[in-house]
């Protein structure tokens, strides 16, 4: 019973871990693209675009969405 509540414990702690981690690279992106995106004119997409890529930002969806239901 020892042996399955330290296998509990210790993915309960990897989970913890993974989400803490996943939270501070989100705030870390939106410092980077912020800062990056400042000298950005506002119809330069190009620009944004550029951030985004620097920064690692979120990536799109590569499937659409009206194929995934049927």
């Amino acid at each position: 019973m020892a042996k399955w509540s330290a296998i509990l414990v210790i993915m309960m702690l990897v989970i913890v871990v993974v989400a803490v981690e996943a939270k501070l690279s989100e705030k870390a992106y939106i410092q980077c693209y912020s800062k990056c995106s400042k000298s950005c004119k506002i119809n330069k997409g190009s620009c944004f675009r550029s951030c985004k890529i620097k920064c690692g930002g979120p990536n799109p969806s590569h499937s659409s969405s009206r194929y995934m239901h049927g």
